[in-house]
C-alpha cells in the first residue's frame, strides 16, 4: 500500500547508510550469480525430522487491513510446504521497516524482507542482500518465474541481477464516485479516458455538485513517476547518472497536474487526507494504488454509494504507463541449507496458493496470471471485482518505479519528491523541476 511503503522509505536509509558494518550475520557480499557458491540453496539439505527455521520480515504484519491475509499466507505455508520439507517461517512484524535493519546491526538472523522497491539497492551495498541468482538454483528461478508476468520480474533487478522478487504489487487505478457523475449528468458506462477527460469531468463535478472532482496528493511519491512515463519522459537516465525530470515531456505532464491541482476543482491536502476525503464521498475521483480496493468498497457501501473504476488516465492517444507500488522479497543468506528454507518459502508465497491468499485477503494484484481464469484460485474473485480486471489490464504496461541508486538514496527520493510538491502546488513548473535536477546530478555524481 503506497501511503504505508511511502513512510518506509526514509526509515531504512537511516539504518542502510549507516554502512556495511550492518550487513552481519555473514552476510555482508552482495556479488553476481555463482560469486558464492557455497551459500546456493542446490548444496543445502533440508530435514523434516530437524526443521530449519527462517525469519521473514513483513510490514504488512503490522499493519490492520494486512495483517490477518500475511498471518495465513505464513501459516498456511508451515502447515503445508513447511512440514513437508522441514522449514518453519516466523513471522516479525516490521514496521516501516527499521526492525530488520535494527535487527541485522545486532547480529540477528534477518533471512527473508518484504522490502520497498526504491531503497533495494541501498540495502544491497550496505545490509547484506544478495540476489536470487546467488543463492537460488538457476533452473528452478526459472521455472518458478517462468509464468510470472514477464515486466514485473524486471522490478526488483540491479545490475541485470534480481535482488526482489515483486510480492505484494499494485498499480494506479482511477477510482471514481458514481452517485457523483449521476448528480453532475457525466457518463457512468464510458468513464474519463484521458487527463483532458479528467480535468473537464472535475470541473463539471465542482460546478454541479460543489464536491471536488478529483483527487491527487502531490506528496503521493510513486504515481508521480507514472505521470512523467506516460507523457514520453523520464525521472533518470538509463544508467541513473542524470536526472531527467525536467525534459519537456516531464514538465508538460507536471504543468497538466498543477492546472487541475489550481482549478478549485481538485482536492489539497496530503495523501492521507485525499484518500480521506473520497472515502467520505466528497471527491468524485482518486488515482490511488488497487491495494485500497477493500477499504473503499466498504467506504462506498457505508456511504451508499457505487465504487467504480476506470484505468489510470493517458495523456491524448498515447497509452499510459503506470508504476508499481508494493514490495519485493528480498533474500539473506550465510549458509546453503538456508537457503534452501528461503526458496521453499518464496516459492510458495509467489506461487499460486501464495497469490490467491495475497490478492483475495490482502488486495494486491497476482503477478500470475493463469490463476485468474482458475476456479480452484481466483477466478470467482475476480469475476466478482470488475475493477480488478480493470487493473490486471494496466500490468503490461508498466514500468518499474525508481530504485534510487547507492547510498545516497534517501537524499535523491527527497528531491525529487520536494520538486514535485513545489511545483504541482506552487507552478512555475519548468524552473522548479530544472533547479531539483542539477541538484539531483550534483547527488548521483557523489555515489
Amino acid at each position: 500500500m503506497n501511503k504505508f511503503v511511502k513512510g518506509i522509505l526514509g526509515v531504512i536509509l537511516s539504518a542502510a547508510v549507516a554502512g556495511t558494518t550492518l550487513a552481519g550475520c555473514g552476510s555482508t557480499g552482495t556479488g553476481g550469480a555463482g560469486s558464492n557458491s557455497g551459500v546456493n540453496a542446490s548444496s543445502g539439505k533440508l530435514d523434516p525430522n530437524n526443521p530449519t527455521e527462517i525469519t521473514f520480515y513483513s510490514y504488512s504484519l503490522g499493519y490492520p487491513t494486512m495483517k490477518a491475509g500475511m498471518e495465513h499466507l505464513i501459516s498456511s505455508f508451515n502447515e503445508t510446504v513447511g512440514k513437508e520439507k522441514g522449514v518453519v517461517v516466523k513471522g516479525v512484524v516490521d514496521n516501516n521497516m527499521s526492525q530488520n535493519s535494527a535487527d541485522i546491526a545486532a547480529g540477528m538472523e534477518v533471512d527473508i524482507v518484504q522490502h520497498a522497491f526504491g531503497m533495494l539497492d541501498a540495502s544491497r551495498l550496505n545490509l547484506g542482500f544478495k540476489s536470487y541468482e546467488e543463492l537460488f538454483p538457476a533452473d528452478e528461478l526459472a521455472e518458478h518465474t517462468g509464468q510470472m508476468i514477464p515486466n514485473a520480474l524486471e522490478l526488483g533487478k540491479i545490475d541485470g541481477q534480481m535482488y526482489g522478487l515483486a510480492f505484494t504489487f499494485s498499480t494506479p487505478i482511477l477510482y471514481i464516485n458514481k452517485g457523483l457523475f449521476e448528480q453532475a449528468g457525466l457518463d457512468t458506462i464510458n468513464l474519463p479516458k484521458t487527463w483532458d477527460d479528467v480535468y473537464k469531468a472535475a470541473v463539471q463535478i465542482k460546478e454541479k455538485t460543489g464536491k471536488d472532482g478529483f483527487g491527487l496528493a502531490p506528496d503521493n511519491g510513486w504515481i508521480s513517476e507514472g505521470l512523467i512515463f506516460s507523457n514520453g519522459g523520464e525521472v533518470l537516465s538509463s544508467d541513473k547518472t542524470e536526472a531527467k525530470f525536467d525534459s519537456p515531456e516531464a514538465v508538460e505532464a507536471y504543468e497538466m497536474w498543477n492546472k487541475l491541482y489550481s482549478s478549485g476543482a481538485a482536492v489539497k491536502g496530503s495523501d492521507k487526507d485525499v484518500m480521506d476525503a473520497f472515502m467520505a464521498g466528497n471527491v468524485a475521483m482518486n488515482l490511488q494504488s488497487t491495494s485500497l480496493l477493500s477499504g473503499y468498497q466498504s467506504a462506498a457501501k457505508a456511504g451508499g454509494w457505487e465504487l467504480l473504476g476506470a484505468e489510470m488516465p493517458q495523456f491524448g492517444d498515447k497509452a499510459s504507463v503506470p508504476v508499481n507500488s508494493g514490495s519485493c522479497l528480498a533474500v539473506r543468506s550465510d549458509d546453503p541449507t538456508k537457503s534452501a528454507a528461503e526458496w521453499e518459502f518464496i516459492k510458495y508465497a509467489t506461487g499460486k496458493e501464495g497469490y490467491t491468499i495475497i490478492t483475495s485477503e490482502i488486495g494486491y494484484l497476482p503477478l500470475r496470471m493463469d490463476i485468474t481464469e482458475d476456479p480452484a484460485y481466483l477466478k470467482d474473485f475476480v469475476d466478482a471485482n470488475p475493477i480488478v480486471k480493470t487493473n490486471l489490464k494496466q500490468l503490461e504496461r508498466i514500468k518499474p518505479v525508481t530504485i534510487w541508486p547507492g547510498t545516497g538514496a534517501k537524499e535523491e527520493y527527497q528531491v525529487f519528491l520536494d520538486a514535485t510538491v513545489k511545483s504541482i502546488t506552487e507552478g512555475n513548473v519548468q524552473n522548479v523541476l530544472s533547479d531539483a535536477a542539477k541538484q539531483m546530478n550534483d547527488l548521483l555524481k557523489n555515489n
